[in-house]
């Protein structure tokens, strides 16, 4: 009774996370991306991937072919002259099938090679066209592949002379074929719908279907259940073998797919959302296992352990690699004795990273010299980091794992092209990765993993999401870079409902990221930083580098705020700043009214200059004596030339012309007789007077280019469309002045001197 009270929680807990997950994606199997086999100098082209029951590996890159080992050295080549299309593993394993390209007349497309040495056995040219389709009978008597025109042809295996057609009313492309291993059926359909069940012999169309989508695959289903078709939108079209349709099955957009060794399993490879591979149970029409990969692929070929489970996948790709997934990753040496300086259970002897940073220790060159090897020094950027944000609704746990170089570079090479065919490395592409970091992950495990290990007090962690992100190496990396890491992050969040948050308690105990499913089996796991912080709580950091203990606690603290010391938050909220911004937004307001008044009393007048002079300007008119009137201003003079040679445009603009000052009219003079003693001054005033007016003359061509104040009349009466004043250019004559300047001379020389 004890153990079970004791266990009701952790039941609760679960059912709790069943409950707030549902339907999250995981992976029973465990799969996740293991590694990949690189063929350096492999050429663009047509990916084909086969495997036997010894783990040999038989891979097509464009028009070579490769035997490999299972743990991927090259064991034999052919070379072909063509691209080959299709290739086919026999059932006893002991042939290979493929067929290439036609380009040239004589040359075969179809070939039967032995496995051991990839010798060909027998090949000939009966397909005479471009064979994408392949395929041996269950019992391995024959081989079906694509006819010159439409349908199929069965070839006899040991001539490959053909034994059967199946054309019946073809007329497009084939899309797909299977053989009944029970009866011996042949099942075909076209790429516009059309499909043939035929019998054993070959003569007798058993049924025909037309239905009017496009074809991606089919199959015969076990015991000769049913025949099935797959369709873009329509999911799997099922029919009996008497012509009844069946119940289809609501998976879009299958590329492929077969039947597994567990009953009434499929596996299947879609792409609707990205690429995948999935175990669906027909009977209970649910996804029993997913594994999602971050790059496109043409071919694939699934091993089974024991108990009909998907154990490893190998996969095409658009690049020079195979890929491997895998549920699990041996480590050399785990367990052995020894100084183990990162405590990864693997002695230094053995580890490439004894330091555990990501970096192997024949490129760990880059550390300050402190008198120990770089390889002992981990880069505290790059080792295991815990990140834990606390506030007073939320944990958010953050951890941090580093990929190796060659993973890395692998990875990068399969990302760039997992969209498009350009050599750039997108944001989008590298959200595909870290989609299936967490895809092939189930969130449960991981929420309750992360609740034994981290620990807040006595309150506990309710699992709310999961979420994966690749911090550093994949977006603007270059194509050629190979030494690079890749860095993600696996983010879980928690709820719980603290009173507080000071004085909390928060242990971390010394762990592996254990789940099924999950990339970090690949990335170092020791030593580890401990970083813990939130928005009022003071932060808290954890380094080792060596010495590794079996738990960290941390006591949380609220963040004191100094009254005496200004900061930011305090200044912000202070009563005497906010009332002297409210202060100058007033006092902005006002003078954006005061100047908008302004504007607006000046748009409701128009300025209309009176060219009237002031009393001043009249002084600077004066004569120097009254009968010195002859001598007037010359603009007045200027302003009568211009008079009499524009008479019309003053006439008609009259109302804007310039005034002219009246000129002062005199009687002429009179003689009167003086003293001879008076001669003299009167000679002397009369040469003072005209160099007087010589020189104000004078004084007044100086000022041409000066700028003369005038007085101007503000008037409200002028229409506000009233045309501007226009101003006439003043015309001098300096001949004019020539004559004045010698007839002055004269009346003073001819003066008598009395």
């Amino acid at each position: 009774m004890g153990k079970a009270s004791r266990f009701l929680p952790t039941l609760a807990l679960f059912l709790a996370l069943s409950i707030l997950v549902g339907s999250s994606s995981g992976s029973s199997s465990g799969l996740f991306f293991h590694h990949t086999i690189e063929v350096e100098d492999a050429q663009s082209g047509k990916r084909t991937v086969e495997l036997d029951s010894q783990g040999h590996i038989y891979a097509t890159f464009e028009s070579r072919l490769i035997k490999f080992d299972s743990e991927g050295s090259i064991l034999q080549e052919h070379q072909f002259a063509n691209e080959i299309l299709a290739s086919a593993l026999s059932p006893d394993g002991s042939k290979l099938a493929v067929t290439t390209r036609t380009s040239t007349a004589g040359l075969d497309s179809v070939y039967v090679l032995s496995t051991g040495d990839l010798s060909t056995l027998v090949s000939n040219d009966v397909t005479s066209t471009n064979a994408n389709l392949l395929e041996w009978s269950p019992n391995g008597a024959n081989l079906y592949t694509n006819a010159p025109d439409n349908g199929v042809l069965q070839l006899n295996k040991d001539t490959l002379d053909i034994e059967t057609s199946y054309v019946g009313n073809h007329t497009n492309l084939m899309a797909c074929m299977d053989v009944s291993a029970t009866s011996g059926a042949v099942l075909t359909a076209d790429v516009e719908g059309l499909v043939h069940l035929w019998n054993n012999e070959g003569d007798v169309v058993l049924h025909e279907i037309l239905l009017g989508s496009t074809i991606l695959d089919c199959q015969i289903g076990g015991n000769d259940e049913y025949y099935s078709v797959s369709t873009p939108n329509n999911g799997i079209r099922k029919w009996t073998f008497s012509g009844s349709e069946l119940k289809p099955i609501d998976l879009d957009g299958v590329l492929r797919f077969e039947f597994s060794p567990t009953p009434n399993t499929l596996i299947v490879h879609t792409d609707a959302s990205m690429h995948q591979i999935l175990a669906y149970d027909v009977v209970s029409e649910q996804i029993t296992d997913s594994i999602s990969m971050f790059h496109t692929f043409d071919d694939y070929h699934v091993e089974f352990d024991q108990n009909g489970a998907m154990e490893r996948i190998h996969t095409t790709s658009r690049v020079k690699h195979i890929v491997v997934y895998e549920n699990e990753v041996h480590h050399d040496g785990i367990g052995e004795s020894g100084i183990d300086t990162d405590g990864d259970g693997v002695p230094d002897s053995i580890d490439d990273d004894d330091d555990g940073d990501g970096i192997e220790d024949n490129w760990d060159l880059n550390c300050p010299d402190v008198g120990i090897s770089c390889s002992l020094l981990p880069d505290e950027d790059y080792i295991r980091n815990i990140d834990i944000e606390l506030n007073t609704t939320h944990v958010v746990v953050t951890q941090s794992f580093t990929l190796n170089k060659v993973h890395s570079a692998s990875i990068r090479d399969l990302v760039r092209y997992s969209m498009d065919s350009d050599i750039k490395l997108s944001a989008e592409e590298a959200g595909l990765f870290s989609n299936a970091i967490c895809n092939n992950m189930n969130a449960i495990d991981v929420a309750s993993s992360l609740n034994s290990f981290i620990s807040v007090e006595q309150y506990s962690l309710n699992f709310s999401e999961m979420s994966c992100s690749v911090e550093e190496g994949l977006v603007l990396y270059p194509s050629s870079d190979r030494i690079s890491h890749v860095r993600y992050a696996i983010d879980v969040v928690f709820e719980y409902q603290p009173t507080t948050t000071d004085g909390l308690v928060v242990g971390i105990q010394n762990h592996r990221f254990t789940s099924t499913g999950s990339i970090t089996e690949l990335s170092p796991q020791h030593p580890l930083s401990i970083h813990i912080h939130g928005e009022d709580i003071t932060s808290q950091e954890y380094v080792p580098w060596h010495i590794q203990e079996n738990q960290v606690s941390f006591t949380l603290a609220n963040k004191q705020v100094d009254s005496g010391t200004l900061n930011p938050s305090s200044i912000a909220s202070s009563p005497i700043l906010i009332g002297l911004i409210l202060l100058m937004i007033g006092a902005l307001i006002l003078a954006g009214v005061f100047f908008a008044r302004r504007q607006s009393d000046k748009s409701n007048y128009d300025i209309v200059l009176d060219e009237d002079e002031d009393e001043e300007e009249d002084e600077d008119y004066a004569y120097p004596d009254e009968d010195d009137d002859y001598y007037d201003d010359e603009d007045e003079f200027s302003a009568i030339d211009e008079e009499q040679e524009d008479e019309n445009d003053v006439e008609d603009d009259a109302s804007v012309r310039r005034r002219v000052p009246p000129r002062r009219r005199t009687a002429s003079s009179k003689r009167v007789p003086i003293q001879p003693k008076e001669a003299n001054e009167a000679k002397q005033l009369l040469q003072e007077s005209s160099k007087e007016v010589v020189r104000k003359r004078r004084a007044r061509q100086s000022e041409h280019d000066t700028v003369r104040t005038k007085r101007r009349k503000l008037s409200d009466q002028q229409p506000v469309d009233a045309e501007p004043r226009r101003r006439r250019a003043v015309k001098k004559n300096p001949q004019s002045e020539a004559d004045m300047d010698e007839t002055l001379r004269k009346f003073v020389s001819e003066s008598p001197e009395e």
